[in-house]
């Protein structure tokens, strides 16, 4: 008996864990960032770069961050926990192809804004839109030449179906050494079931194959990551870019190696994480003299909440902001009303992966409930 459990139970899990790990290994594609990024890429959105970090869970609701600090809508939390989050419509605002898919995504035609949204049917529709929407970024990506075609899942799939045959068979040993008394035989049996349940947890159903041409990128990510990790002033000057990172000229809080913001030699000090030197007149272009440095990093640093929520960094970078607001101590807190409605938002809807889920209406400035995709159109003169 003994030595039918360690041939038929104990080897078959020890093997198949194995390869669940190796599976798993696999479908990582872990990268190593070169340098640590303060931006990101310029030709990138959230919903493509959430494909490419695996964050599918966190990418609706970074992407819905991100129009919130691009100032294209308000999130509006309730004075109660249960009521649901509003999202306003900022007015002369243009929405891109995909920002619209997004929102009809969050706001179809099926979307109600009742509290019980979080737990009825309307949220397995939801699902199912968000659903549609990646698979759609997904598409693009392969169509870039960035990912896959297809997704790998042939390996979980037989892993997973030799896993439950696996427990069948241990199963009948566990019956068998109980008849008998075997002791010893029961225990490897039990071990070895054990085994055989852990292969379904660590093997991957799926995983995308990233392939040569995603490698920058995700190692670029990767980098802004490590970026959003970071805490203390003194450890980002410690891991700063050989490239500077001041703000770009044509893009609020994106970056451009030092001496390119002003079209000359990086200043003394140009080189810290939001330098305004040379190119903190990019935020506000038409709105008179340039923001003081502590101002331009705020603003930097504003535009990485969706990545923060990407790499589930959101609390820590939110507390960041506030404490970079509340040293900048200026009378007008206007533009730190982002992260506080962001932050509320977060609250009131328990976190980033239920900040989606949570939404209630979308409204125009005037507070008229702009209805389904059509009403999306119309509002927009689409």
């Amino acid at each position: 008996m003994l030595t039918a459990a360690i041939v038929f139970g104990l080897a078959p899990a020890a093997l198949i864990l194995v390869l669940g790990i190796v599976a798993r290994g696999v479908a990582t594609q872990h990268v190593t960032p070169r340098v640590v990024q303060y931006a990101p890429e310029r030709t990138s959105t959230v919903l493509r770069d959430a494909l490419l970090v695996e964050a599918d869970r966190r990418a609706a609701s970074a992407a819905l961050i991100d129009l919130a600090v691009k100032r294209k809508v308000r999130l509006l939390a309730g004075s109660d926990r249960r009521d649901p989050i509003g999202v306003e419509v900022e007015p002369a605002v243009v929405f891109t192809s995909e920002e619209l898919s997004l929102l009809d995504a969050l706001f179809g035609a099926d979307h109600t804004s009742t509290r019980v949204r979080r737990f009825s049917s309307d949220r397995r529709a939801l699902t199912g839109r968000l659903k549609t929407l990646l698979l759609g970024t997904e598409d693009a990506l392969a169509r870039d030449g960035l990912i896959g075609e297809r997704r790998v899942s042939w390996p979980g799939g037989a892993l997973r179906v030799l896993a439950y045959l696996g427990m069948l068979v241990e199963a009948l040993l566990i019956m068998f050494a109980l008849l008998n008394n075997a002791w010893p035989a029961l225990i490897i049996t039990l071990i070895a079931l054990a085994g055989t349940i852990a292969t379904i947890f660590v093997t991957p159903p799926w995983w995308r194959k990233y392939l040569p041409p995603a490698q920058a990128k995700r190692e670029h990510l990767a980098g802004l990551r490590r970026y959003l990790a970071l805490a203390e002033a003194d450890r980002l000057r410690a891991l700063q870019s050989p490239g500077g990172a001041e703000l770009r000229a044509d893009a609020p809080g994106a970056a451009v190696p030092a001496g390119q913001g002003n079209g000359g030699p990086a200043t003394t000090g140009s080189s810290l994480p939001g330098s305004a030197a040379g190119s903190a007149d990019a935020l506000h272009p038409s709105e008179g003299p340039p923001p003081t440095e502590p101002l331009a990093r705020f603003h930097l640093h504003e535009r990485l909440l969706p990545y923060a929520v990407l790499f589930g960094l959101e609390r820590e970078w939110i507390t960041k902001l506030r404490l970079e607001a509340a040293a900048i101590g200026t009378d007008d807190a206007d533009f730190a009303a982002v992260t506080v409605s962001v932050a509320d938002a977060l609250d009131a809807a328990g976190g980033a992966l239920e900040l989606t889920a949570s939404v209630g209406d979308l409204v125009d400035g005037s507070g008229e409930v702009i209805e389904g995709i059509g009403g999306l159109f119309e509002a927009f003169g689409l």
